[in-house]
């Protein structure tokens, strides 16, 4: 008799420590429109989904655990999910009281509400029905209460499904009831309007722009539609309530707006023009995603949600680091792409995380997709228009480069033509002399009048052959178009050498060349034309300096450049045709001069400008000397 009263004291102690830890009773009252109750509910999970309703109640009924959670969150789960809760409508009895599971893609929901006779009435819903079995027209499982009876009573809740497990379930009256419905339509009313105004807006777009862009964008805002119709319950609620099987297949709007959305970034970031590499990373996302699709199509739930799951990830990472990669190397017209992606991904991924059950589940987990895909719907179209402004400013640019390259070929080709108008003039002008010592033959008597006109024939060869192999020489340069050899030059050593080859010249001449031109100058340069420009110079300078004076050759560093100068003492010129004696053909004086073309300085400024260099004359006027400037670019 003592182990059994024992026995029956530890059984009490159990039971009045069952209840102590058992969910509290939910207990309404007349000034409440919603009563969260999920606090107020134990759990019991049914691991192989086989127990009914007398085996959870009775045999099970100790294994049921309190619900600490404001919204429970399962995840992907092939178990059955046990709830219970107790209700005490003796404050609102005869009120409609409502249970409303606000979470409205659960496979099954079957609620148990006790009778008067001790048994249960058995409601069933899910989105894996039809959706006419509803007890009322609304996107949410929504389950009438019986309020007419007074005290505590229990009910059950059982749940199961292929997807992922979430509850968001609240009591309402009818007060409640009608102001969430008003507040849910007026929240997705104005998301789907949002949709479809940006749907209707760049589809209008695609026809009169022709843009394929604006296509692909549309089919990416459609794919998004249909997957988030399905999601939120309005999908089977208002577009196919008589077959609730299309459910299973949410995924389509993923495998519609992802290819269309790699398509829409093909174009939109004009990777096939510009970034070939990346072009080839998203051919080969769209023939992976064709590979999943069909995989897809031959799996069952809930391994086909897992792989779109994964798509989705997959796909925003990658969208999000193409983006970045594209704006780093210089596209700007990515920027407003990279911010929606960024901000897309971060929102998807707490998405993810929610509904898999990683991160405390709230009722706000399922906003954001639509918060996720609203944004990026608004920041692509705001990046379509910037696009627009970036392509239309740089067409202006290339418009405006080209104009300056067409301006500068005219005047070109106008250069060339005064050019050629002058050379002809020059050539016709040249060619009297020769002609003229050449008919000279038809005089010929003796023998020294013979020798003579021979001298006069050779001497017109000689300049004939000169002045064509000059002309030749002048316009290959001018028309020279690959980069001259550019390497590191001594114009010191330079000028020692000229004035070497020189010496015999200069004694007969009684000239002498002072050379202070730094052995340290380096300059960048084509040595042997660099040596060409400075031998004419010298030339020049010792044809018209006066007997007995002296070559003065110079140099300094500016600012980058080595700056060489040959002065002398000649009869200089004036100051309104120092730039003229770089023109081609030009010479002082006379049209004519036995010993000169009128090319050698224009050479000259061809060879230093193709080098980097600038080359100019100074001189005070006529009889106070002239002096040539050469700057090159320094080596050190």
């Amino acid at each position: 008799m003592v182990k059994f009263r024992n026995f029956l004291l530890f059984l009490g102690l159990a039971l009045c420590a069952a209840r102590l830890w058992a969910a509290p009773v939910v207990v309404p009252d007349g000034h409440q429109s919603q009563v969260a109750v999920a606090k107020s509910m134990d759990v019991l999970v049914d691991p192989e989904g086989r127990w009914d309703l007398p085996q959870v109640r009775e045999d099970f009924s100790s294994r049921f655990t309190v619900n600490t959670a404001e919204e429970p969150n399962f995840g992907f789960t092939s178990s059955v999910i046990w709830l219970r809760f107790t209700l005490d409508t003796s404050k609102v009895m005869n009120q409609s009281w409502y249970l409303v599971e606000r979470y409205p893609i659960l496979d099954h929901i079957t609620l148990y509400a006790p009778r008067p006779d001790g048994g249960y009435d058995e409601v069933a819903m899910g989105d894996t029905l039809p959706f006419h079995m509803r007890m009322m027209n609304h996107r949410a499982f929504i389950f009438p209460l019986d309020t007419d009876r007074p005290g505590p009573r229990t009910f059950y809740v059982k749940v199961s499904g292929k997807g992922a497990i979430n509850l968001s379930p609240v009591l309402y009256n009818s007060t409640g009831l009608v102001e969430y419905t008003y507040r849910d339509t007026l929240l997705y009313g104005v998301f789907y309007g949002c949709l479809l105004i940006m749907v209707i807006y760049n589809a209008l777009l695609a026809l009169s722009l022709r843009e394929p862009v604006y296509l692909y964008f549309v089919a990416f805002l459609v794919g998004m539609v249909i997957f988030i119709l399905n999601i939120n319950g309005f999908g089977l609620q208002f577009v196919w309530p008589l077959w609730p099987k299309l459910n299973e297949y949410y995924w389509l709007g993923i495998y519609i707006s992802c290819p269309a959305l790699a398509m829409y970034s093909r174009s939109f970031l004009e990777l096939r023009v510009r970034f070939p590499r990346y072009d080839r990373v998203l051919r080969h996302y769209l023939i992976g995603a064709f590979v999943l699709l069909a995989v897809q199509l031959m799996i069952v739930p809930p391994w086909s949600y897992y792989l779109s799951t994964a798509l989705v990830g997959v796909t925003v990472v990658l969208f999000s680091w193409l983006g970045w990669m594209v704006l780093s190397q210089g596209y700007r017209a990515a920027r407003l792409y990279v911010l929606a992606w960024w901000v897309f991904m971060l929102l998807v991924f707490i998405f993810i995380l929610g509904i898999v059950g990683w991160l405390p589940y709230t009722s706000f987990i399922t906003i954001l997709p639509h918060l996720a895909t609203l944004w990026v719907v608004v920041m692509l179209s705001l990046a379509l228009g910037d696009r627009i402004r970036f392509l239309e400013r740089e067409r202006n640019s290339l418009f405006e480069e080209s104009r300056r390259n067409l301006e500068r070929h005219v005047a070109e080709m106008e250069r060339v033509n005064r050019d050629k108008s002058t050379f002809l003039q020059y050539v016709s002008h040249e060619l009297n002399t020769p002609i003229n010592w050449l008919g000279a033959a038809d005089t010929l008597s003796d023998d020294d009048d013979r020798r003579d006109t021979w001298n006069l024939v050779r001497k017109g060869q000689q300049r004939l052959m000169g002045m064509v192999s000059t002309s030749l020489r002048y316009f290959d340069l001018s028309d020279r178009e690959s980069p001259t050899l550019i390497t590191v030059c001594d114009p010191y050593w330079l000028v020692e050498a000229l004035t070497t080859s020189r010496c015999e010249c200069l004694e007969q001449s009684g000239l002498k060349v002072q050379n202070r031109v730094s052995e340290r100058l380096r300059v960048r340069a084509n040595e042997s034309e660099l040596q060409e420009v400075l031998a004419m110079a010298l030339d020049n300078a010792i044809r018209f300096s006066p007997a007995g004076e002296i070559i003065d050759v110079s140099s300094q560093r500016l600012d980058g450049v080595g700056e060489i100068r040959m002065r002398d003492n000649g009869r200089g010129v004036g100051t309104d045709q120092l730039e003229s004696l770089f023109e081609p053909f030009f010479i002082m004086g006379s049209r004519h001069h036995e010993d000169g073309f009128g090319l050698s300085l224009a050479m000259a400024r061809v060879m230093i400008e193709q080098s980097g260099g600038r080359i100019w004359a100074e001189s005070a006027g006529e009889g106070q000397g002239f002096t040539l400037v050469i700057r090159l670019p320094l080596a050190e």
